[in-house]
């Protein structure tokens, strides 16, 4: 029986004017025959049945129909509605796997607050020729096994599926196929929280000299039988001790989700946020209570309160009473999702009320998640409400301490072990014929200074693998530098700043690489929320840099200002940039350009000058300036754009 990869189904999208890889298993030796848009092709399997056989390139059109035939025993198959245009690998983790209906920790059960929603009612409503824009999503599989295939289906952009989408990747083909005019297909392969180690092959990590190693580690892993008896499920059961289960709530026995308990003595602590980050406890149980005084025309009214992700999960009260709870046992998956619980009349009264919260986090970080704006207390029905973000009390029931990073073991399951998704979600698509890939990761790869360090590297080895394993070539490969974010960094200049090293790392690899290109969401981010919204600007700036590098449509432009070079000229300090025409200062807030002597101090630039395309800077505290930084924070201030409106790239002059 004839079998192709899944990759192949009717609906499917073809890479025009490049030679076209179909594959499969049909019976030994059977010699095989591949129709395609007029074009015939011979091919013959192996022993075991396997051929792949490359088709000549066509240009971009149909509808198709793609046919393969044992000529040993007259069996065929057929794959219709095939079309040929342009097809783009989106991947990455959490922020390329957000789709557009995602209400990810920042919004509530009305799907009306969040821009990525109101930017989904958009997209369906704008989004033309929906037949000719399709895509397929590969499920999440780390199984650590060599993957042949992969579940997934093609389906048109419709009002119906296009909300399943990756929401960077859906505005990326929405404007690559509005300007190209062309049939657009992507393939969705993304994962949220992982590192890009994950994403390369065996072969590789074994490249990579900082990668070495690890692979050697795991090699000796896979050679016990247990690496190989659990599930996902199983690898985070396995790795939490009975010390870490849940022992029960105490708290509510000591009264402390009563109105009229005392937690003047508490900690005050900002909800939403991390109590990890506050340093109020490590993982663990925490309790939080919040007074709310409520006017006359709240009394006797049915009420709800919204609450963005806890993690990982919750009993909540109100006035003493449960009106709620998600999660369980050692679940993970309620970390990120909004909580939105019903509130009785029976129980508000005008005057002082009190809401109070039970989290349970045995793993990784323990917060409240979410915008400040998505937290409130509504009268059901209405749009009258009261934000209750802020301060709260908090006292931990239960301090385990900080477990953060060592829940999960490496091996089936665990989806940051070397390898596994390039196993799970990457082999199983080749050598499908793609234009190229847009990348949205690296949040995951800067937890430490080690591992934004290793960055370059670790990168440049993952996409060098690509390029071998799809056996095409070199092609463009656009990265998303990442958006600012606020992990406690709240510093202009930062020389801890792990997110600055990881940003200077992804703009060093545009050079040292020919089609690697870059699209900057530096000044698009979220203070709280490490899932910015905004994923039309994007996909739209995705799509201006591949028009631009890939399609060579000149009046595109493909990014922001990117640092160049400098010169020193006595006392001031000249940067150079390319992409700079109209390049332009934000003005009445924090400039971000700091400059250092020979001894590598930054302090602020008292003085900062556009000349053409070029800035020049100087420091009253500096005689002899030798480097400058800019944007160099996790969470900074973008204060430079160009004529495009596209921010500039953080930079540093020295070496990371």
């Amino acid at each position: 029986m004839i079998k192709l990869n899944n990759i192949f189904q009717d609906k499917a999208v073809f890479q025009q004017k490049k030679s076209l890889p179909v594959w499969g298993k049909t019976a030994s030796n059977s010699r095989v025959k591949v129709e395609f848009a007029g074009n015939t092709a011979y091919g013959k399997a192996n022993d075991a049945g396997y051929f792949k056989i490359y088709m000549p390139a066509v240009e971009a059109g149909g509808p198709y129909v793609l046919t393969v035939t044992d000529l040993n025993n007259g069996e065929s198959v057929n794959f219709n509605d095939i079309l040929v245009g342009e097809v783009w690998l989106a991947s990455g983790q959490s922020n390329m796997e957000y789709p557009l209906n995602a209400e990810w920790a920042t919004l509530n059960s009305s799907n009306e607050k969040g821009l990525n929603r109101k930017q989904e009612k958009e997209f369906v409503e704008t989004v033309n020729g929906t037949d000719q824009f399709r895509f397929i999503t590969v499920q999440r599989n780390a199984s650590c096994i060599e993957e042949e295939s992969f579940s997934g289906e093609w389906k048109c952009m419709t009002p119906e599926n296009a909300p399943q989408c990756s929401a960077v990747a859906a505005w990326f083909g929405k404007y690559i196929k509005e300007k190209l005019n062309v049939p657009v297909g992507l393939i969705v392969s993304a994962w949220g929280g992982t590192i890009a180690e994950a994403w390369t092959s065996r072969a590789g990590l074994l490249s990579n000299p900082d990668t070495v190693q690890l692979v050697n580690n795991l090699d000796e892993l896979y050679l016990e039988s247990d690496a190989w008896n659990k599930t996902q499920a199983d690898a985070v059961k396995v790795a939490i001790p009975e010390a870490y289960a849940d022992t029960g709530n105490k708290g509510v026995g000591w009264g402390w989700a009563n109105p009229d308990f005392n937690d003047c003595a508490w900690t005050t602590m900002k909800v939403p946020g991390s109590w990890i980050n506050q340093k109020i406890s490590g993982n663990g149980s925490l309790w939080v209570r919040k007074e709310i005084n409520l006017s006359g025309e709240w009394q006797g009214k049915d009420l709800m309160l919204e609450l963005g992700g806890i993690d990982k999960m919750d009993i909540t009260y109100f006035n003493g009473v449960e009106i709620g709870r998600t999660g369980k046992d050692l679940e993970t998956e309620w970390y990120d999702k909004p909580r939105n619980y019903e509130i009785p009349s029976s129980l508000v009264r005008a005057g002082r009320n009190v809401i109070a919260i039970r989290a349970y986090s045995f793993l990784y970080d323990g917060g409240f998640c979410g915008r400040n704006d998505i937290y409130n207390l509504v009268i059901k029905g209405t749009d009258t409400k009261i934000n209750i973000s802020g301060d709260w009390k908090a006292c931990a029931e239960n301090d385990l301490g900080i477990l953060v990073g060592n829940a999960v073991p490496f091996g089936v399951g665990n989806p940051n072990t070397y390898s596994i998704l390039f196993n799970g979600m990457i082999k199983p698509l080749l050598p499908y014929a793609i234009k190229g890939a847009i990348w949205y990761q690296g949040e995951s790869n800067a937890n430490n200074i080690a591992n934004s360090e290793s960055y370059l590297g670790k990168l440049e080895a993952m996409v060098r693998d690509w390029y071998y394993n799809f056996a095409q070539g070199e092609f463009p490969f656009i990265q998303v530098q990442l958006a600012y974010y606020n992990r406690g960094d709240e510093e202009l200049c930062n020389e801890g700043s792990t997110w600055a090293v990881l940003r200077e790392n992804q703009r060093l690899l545009c050079e040292k690489m020919d089609k690697v290109y870059m699209a900057s969401a530096i000044d698009i981010g979220d203070h709280t929320d490490i899932h910015p919204q905004d994923k039309k600007s994007v996909g739209f700036r995705l799509a201006q840099n591949a028009l631009h590098n890939a399609y060579f449509v000149n009046k595109a432009v493909p990014s922001g200002p990117l640092y160049k070079n400098f010169a020193v000229e006595g006392s001031k300090i000249r940067v150079f940039f390319e992409h700079a025409d109209g390049m332009y200062l934000k003005k009445d807030m924090p400039q971000s350009f700091y400059v250092a002597g020979a001894e590598r101090k930054f302090y602020p630039a008292d003085e900062v000058i556009i000349d053409g395309s070029s800035l020049i800077l100087s420091s009253a505290k500096i005689k002899y300036p030798a480097a400058v930084r800019y944007a160099w924070a996790d969470d900074p201030v973008s204060t430079l754009f160009n004529g495009a409106g596209f921010p500039a790239s953080s930079f540093q002059t020295d070496e990371v």
